[in-house]
């Protein structure tokens, strides 16, 4: 067993694609020596990226694979001997490709006849004479969109590349790439280390590194990076605010940490938070610092890569940068104001959404629609609604979300807001993206919520029908994190829609025929997100597939019946009714299709019972069917399944002492009808038959 340490040194590397080249490089190589045979200590082998290199170790990795016997086939011995049993060219060059004479050879009949064959004794791979080839092929697949060339070199990277480590335990694996032999010397921090710095083995590369002033493990960075500022902030009773992005971000910018607290001019607090949060994170790469209330403070802590000998200096450097980009966020806060949302509103005319789809006014126009489908099933006043539609998307001719465009909607309610709108409308586009990503905050009004929905159920109908939808990991519109969003708020606001029905009028919206079979398909798109959701929260797949088989109204109810099914499922009783759910349908469709009489129409004639347990079931069924009515229609779940727990007993009696199939016509019908009424009555909260017993 031996380690493996291998570093790629180059020119700072692009920081928003750092980590994904570490990680690409570590994949691609150790792909390769999976397929190869190779195994290593998969627990502690892993991936490093700072600013000016890329690197990888690999633990206690087989140093050679074990030698192989390989029986190689040749050709054919009819086309290997002539009709004296003189060898032809065929057989000698098989034989003189092998290193042996064709006496050597052997023979072997297969089902196309006989071939000349040789076991030859293979040496297995050696990790040292692999590797080097293993890890260009990985560097030549990196997924670099713009490679660039320096010197004269015919070679490209994405930066130029200085220096290169292989290293098998404590020795050099020989290599060449990119005009460099590899060595066991790298190099340390840029300003704080000068000096080249060698790496006696392969363990201990990032103990060697932190000597030369490298902090090289992102982790470790990003946990230091986040310490630090929060050190920092808590030195102004503040709190500092760190977006996950963003700490990757400047963790691939600075291999040696230096927290800078910086202090901005009290009157930029008059603009709108989060538009200069933007400008400080977006532009400069600081980190904001808010009070214990979620206040803006006049304060950001940037991270250095330098430990200066005049910190004073470097901390108004990064003051001096940062007033410029503020005062420009608030020139487009005071400009933006002074000109009415509603002027916006012919622009939005001018402005194409999508080319069949038509402009963005008209994908407001529709959304309004939506928005009056939508108010008899929810609370909110249709003159906001109506009011919220056309002003929302007006923001998006202001020069602020010119400038940054992740604050559309949020600027056009801050304007909505100062412009004298009501609080109704303001808080409805402000909210109308809402939510953004996974676990982020929900619309908090009746109106945002509706707004919202109808946004993103127009584009997700409205791009299917246009034939734009995903393909594969391509999703230019996001119509995956769309139809999530909707099932968010639709689930979780407790909104009492029909979603397939909301569907279908946003398909109705469009303004022209959309084909049965896109609707169809846009309907399982939506269900499938939902039941993935689902998944992700451990809930199994046959409970939601149940719940989907009964198609339930609305999401409310989809998920108590998800619940209820999940907790039914671990009941004692669950196998018994399942099981009696899944023969009920098996018989009835095996048997049914050849009678004359529909048995699900048809009624149970007590008369034609010939076993006792005929008689209790009848009477079990008809005991529970009124009342499991009542308690479906008020979806009180939980005790359904609890009533149903009564037929357990009664049903695994009768499939025990009941022929369902009987000769007689008539007892045979009675009793597939009855089944059909089990099949109804076991079913009514979910599909039982899609269910797998524990």
């Amino acid at each position: 067993m031996a380690d493996i340490l291998f570093e790629l040194g180059c020119e700072e590397l692009p920081p928003k694609a750092l980590y994904g080249l570490s990680q690409a490089l570590f994949d691609g190589v150790t792909r390769q020596l999976a397929e190869a045979g190779f195994n290593w200590d998969q627990t502690e082998s892993r991936w490093f990226a700072s600013p000016r290199r890329l690197a990888f170790q690999l633990f206690g990795i087989d140093q050679q694979l074990a030698d192989q016997r390989l029986e190689k086939r040749g050709p054919a011995v009819a086309a290997a001997f002539d009709e004296a049993g003189e060898p032809k060219p065929a057989a000698l060059g098989f034989a003189r490709s092998l290193g042996v004479e064709v006496s050597e050879l052997s023979r072997v009949d297969t089902d196309k006849g006989e071939y000349l064959t040789h076991t030859v004794q293979e040496a297995g791979l050696r990790i040292d004479q692999v590797l080097p080839e293993y890890i260009a092929q990985a560097i030549k697949q990196l997924p670099i969109p713009k490679p660039m060339r320096w010197g004269d070199n015919e070679f490209s990277f994405i930066r130029p590349v200085h220096w290169m480590v292989l290293l098998l335990d404590d020795q050099v694996v020989t290599m060449e790439l990119f005009g460099i032999q590899a060595g066991s010397a790298s190099l340390g921090h840029r300003f704080h280390h000068h000096e080249t710095i060698h790496i006696p083995h392969a363990k201990d590369y990032v103990s060697v590194l932190q000597q030369a002033d490298i902090m090289v493990d992102q982790s470790a960075r990003e946990q230091l990076i986040t310490d630090l500022a929060t050190q920092a902030a808590q030195g102004i009773n503040g709190v500092v605010k760190i977006d996950p992005d963003l700490l990757a971000e400047v963790s691939s910018i600075v291999e040696k940490p230096v927290a800078v607290l910086g202090e901005f001019s009290q009157d930029f607090l008059s603009v709108p938070k989060e538009a200069l949060i933007s400008s400080m994170e977006k532009h400069q790469k600081y980190f904001p610092v808010e009070n214990s209330k979620g206040e803006l403070m006049p304060y950001f802590v940037a991270m250095a890569n330098i430990e200066s000998s005049n910190p004073e200096a470097v901390k108004k450097g990064f003051e001096k940068v940062i007033t410029p980009r503020l005062a420009d966020a608030r020139f487009f806060w005071e400009k933006d104001q002074a000109r009415p949302l509603a002027d916006n509103i012919p622009l939005l005319e001018k402005m194409v959404f999508e080319k069949t789809l038509g402009t963005i006014a008209d994908k407001c126009q529709r959304i309004k629609s939506l928005l009056h489908w939508m108010k008899p099933k929810m609370d909110f006043q249709l003159a906001d609604a109506d009011r919220a539609a056309e002003l929302l998307k007006t923001d998006l001719m202001s020069d602020m979300v010119d400038e940054f465009p992740d604050l559309q909607g949020l600027m056009g309610g801050y304007y909505a807001a100062a412009q004298g709108e009501s609080d109704a409308v303001a808080q409805a586009i402000r909210d109308q993206y809402l939510p953004r990503f996974v676990g982020d905050d929900l619309p908090a009004t009746a109106l945002g919520q509706a707004i919202s929905v109808a946004d993103k159920v127009d584009t997700l109908c409205g791009i299917f029908a246009v034939g734009k939808k995903p393909s594969g990991s391509k999703d230019p519109f996001a119509l995956r994190r769309a139809a999530l969003s909707v099932i968010n708020i639709l689930k979780d606001c407790r909104l009492r829609i029909n979603h397939q029905k909301l569907l279908g009028q946003a398909f109705d919206n469009l303004g022209f025929a959309v084909d049965d079979a896109i609707k169809a398909e846009v309907f399982g798109f939506f269900l499938d997100r939902l039941k993935n959701q689902y998944q992700s929260q451990g809930v199994p797949h046959d409970v939601v597939g149940a719940v989907s088989g009964v198609r339930p109204d609305d999401l409310v109810d989809f998920d108590a019946r998800v619940q209820a099914t999940q907790a039914f499922k671990t009941q004692d009783f669950a196998s018994s009714l399942i099981e009696a759910n899944k023969r009920s349908h098996n018989i009835i469709a095996k048997s049914a299709q050849d009678l004359a009489v529909d048995v699900y129409l048809n009624q149970v004639d007590t008369a034609l019972f010939e076993a006792e347990v005929e008689h209790d079931l009848y009477q079990q069924l008809n005991e529970v069917a009124g009342q499991l009515t009542s308690l479906v229609e008020a979806q009180n779940y939980a005790q359904a399944y609890a009533l149903l727990s009564q037929l357990a007993d009664p049903l695994d009696r009768y499939f025990v002492d009941v022929m369902v199939n009987a000769e007689d016509e008539a007892i045979k019908i009675n009793r597939l009808t009855q089944l059909t009424q089990v099949g109804r009555l076991t079913g009514m909260v979910a599909d039982l038959s899609q269910l797998v017993k524990s």
